[in-house]
């Protein structure tokens, strides 16, 4: 999932790309992660790099893309989540929590 802008990204340290790896679960599609984790990050500039790992990269490209696109993160939840756990990050929302 190259883009135009990627030979604009300069490559990720050797500590940010350990860092991606913990932080970026690839085992869970990123839609699903940004469903479940969506509200509870503020910011990100893992987007701004590229990473050896190409499945890495890309993960986190989509991802970011899915944070950046109105509406996408109530989709992915709409898909992933139950009501219940809907309602819960609703909730986490209103009382002051998630982000």
């Amino acid at each position: 999932m190259a883009s135009s802008n990627d030979s604009l990204r300069p490559a990720a340290d050797l500590a940010r790309e350990a860092s991606a790896r913990e932080l970026f679960p690839l085992d869970l599609s990123a839609e699903e992660y940004a469903a479940r984790y969506a509200h509870r990050i503020g910011c990100s500039s893992f987007d701004d790099y590229s990473y050896m790992d190409p499945k890495l990269d890309a993960w986190i490209q989509h991802f970011h893309a899915i944070m950046r696109t109105p509406g996408k993160v109530a989709e992915c939840r709409r898909k992933y989540l139950t009501p219940e756990e809907i309602a819960a990050i609703e909730d986490e929302l209103a009382s002051g929590g998630g982000l």
